[in-house]
């Protein structure tokens, strides 16, 4: 059975985020972060069979200086540290600590050029290298880089394909002989894109998959385990708890369904897998820094439960004359449905027992609402969820407004949230103005107001001025503020 567990343990790490974490055998190396007043230096290791933590005090050498936003990986022997925010600057060095001799050394390449001194990049192993992708050094980046282990040489990777965008707070993994590229933020907005590097061919290309997947979000953990990656938690401006499977067999998003100890929400966290465990430890929740350690049990090993079908039969009856006993009327066309399902809705309930004149009707007239978004919202009527692209996630919170959906009006928030850009800022300003979307309209205005020369050249805030021009006055005087 799937199961979350309180990992039960003597006294280690301080409270961090920003931290590093790697798998060696059968322990877990810990190392640096930000502690809430410093960041730190010191090395903690978790030893899976005594379920003790113990401090590193290695026999010689240095560690790296203390730091957050580093990576960490394992290969061979060591444990290896590069880059990082050391508190006043970025920074690019490169150590390894080596298990055999217990001892922090520099790693000093042969030939080639470092990634530029960076925090918040991503990174991962496979076969004889260190691959480095992203981050931010001034800039969002989108650069990917190679660090050969066996030459001691550093390479700029030459791929085809369509490169990611730039981006820093990614996660990435390996399955197979690919790497898989997730979420993050781009400077501007939080990202919940796949990519997929596949080694061999050199090569990027997106992966798009069926299913709900995780709103978009930076500062996440991802691993992998059998023929998925699984993302927990992260920053959608603010802490999240929830957890995704992707199946990269079948190219299918699915939420993770847990008993047990409920994580809480955190961001800037670690994860590893061990044997048949996912471990995550610290974080940050929004309030305060964490060192709680918990365990994720995959479950595979008992009775192989087919995977519930239920909302993929409740999203086939949308729009469906199986068991229809409602015919709505939008833009002309005709949309069956079914009361029961449409009950969830107050302004349907209303319309549906008689509350309104319209509930005799042998068609039901809706107006002011397209087609496709009439059908989105009964997507979500039905199945508790919907995709919501970007280019109808302002059409779907009106109608969600319109009738009182208020989950799936929240939903669409953070969408757009987390999508506010120069060119539309003001028309989601606007929207959110007259739809009494707080949070939504606050974020807004403030975009508003840091990018105030780009936005308001834009055609979208010429048709603001036009429609409220109290809308134009308010950013003005808050400005003057």
């Amino acid at each position: 059975m799937r199961a979350w567990l309180r990992v039960t343990h003597d006294e280690g790490p301080c409270q961090r985020s920003l931290h590093v974490a790697a798998i060696w055998r059968d322990k877990m190396l810990c190392f640096g972060g930000y502690d809430g007043s410093n960041r730190v230096n010191d090395c903690w290791e978790f030893d899976f069979g005594k379920r003790s933590w113990s401090l590193v005090v290695p026999a010689s050498g240095s560690p790296p200086t203390p730091r957050d936003r580093h990576v960490a990986v394992v290969w061979g022997s060591s444990f290896y540290v590069f880059a990082g925010f050391d508190g006043t600057s970025r920074v690019n060095d490169f150590h390894e600590f080596s298990f055999g001799s217990s001892s922090w050394a520099p790693v000093r390449a042969l030939s080639g050029l470092a990634p530029s001194p960076r925090h918040s990049h991503a990174a991962v192993v496979y076969h004889d290298s260190l691959y480095v992708f992203g981050g931010y050094d001034g800039s969002y980046r989108c650069d990917f880089h190679e660090f050969n282990f066996v030459t001691c040489a550093w390479s700029p990777i030459t791929s085809d394909g369509r490169v990611p965008r730039a981006r820093y707070r990614a996660t990435t993994v390996v399955h197979e002989h690919a790497m898989y590229l997730f979420g993050g933020h781009d400077g501007t907005r939080h990202l919940n894109d796949v990519h997929v590097f596949d080694f061999g061919a050199r090569a990027w290309s997106g992966l798009q998959a069926e299913g709900p997947a995780p709103i978009p979000r930076d500062s996440h953990v991802a691993v992998t385990h059998g023929h998925s990656m699984f993302v927990f938690g992260g920053s959608t401006g603010s802490a999240m708890n929830d957890f995704h499977e992707l199946r990269l067999d079948a190219r299918k998003w699915q939420p993770v369904q847990a008993s047990g100890y409920a994580p809480g929400h955190r961001f800037c966290h670690v994860a590893v897998v061990h044997k048949d465990s996912l471990y995550v430890f610290g974080g940050y929740d929004g309030s305060n820094r964490l060192n709680d350690f918990l365990e994720f049990k995959f479950g595979f090993g008992g009775t192989d439960i087919p995977a519930s079908s239920l909302i993929t039969d409740l999203r086939q009856l949308v729009d469906s004359e199986t068991l229809s006993d409602v015919t709505f009327l939008v833009d002309g066309l005709p949309v069956r449905a079914h009361k029961v399902l449409c009950m969830r809705c107050s302004y349907f309930r209303a319309l549906l027992t008689g509350e309104m004149l319209e509930s005799r009707a042998s068609e039901i007239a809706i107006n002011d609402v397209r087609h496709p978004i009439f059908l989105a919202l009964l997507e979500y009527l039905y199945t508790d969820n919907v995709d919501i692209a970007l280019d109808i996630a302002m059409e779907l919170f009106q109608a969600a407004d319109q009738f009182g959906v208020e989950r799936l009006k929240r939903m669409c928030e953070s969408k757009m949230l987390a999508s506010i850009h120069v060119e539309n800022a003001a028309t989601i300003f606007h929207a959110a103005d007259q739809h009494a979307a707080k949070s939504l309209r606050e974020k807004c205005l403030n975009f508003i107001l840091t990018n105030f020369d780009a936005v308001t050249r834009t055609a979208s805030f010429e048709e603001m001025g036009r429609v409220n021009v109290e809308l134009v006055f308010e950013i003005l005087k808050s400005r003057s503020n």
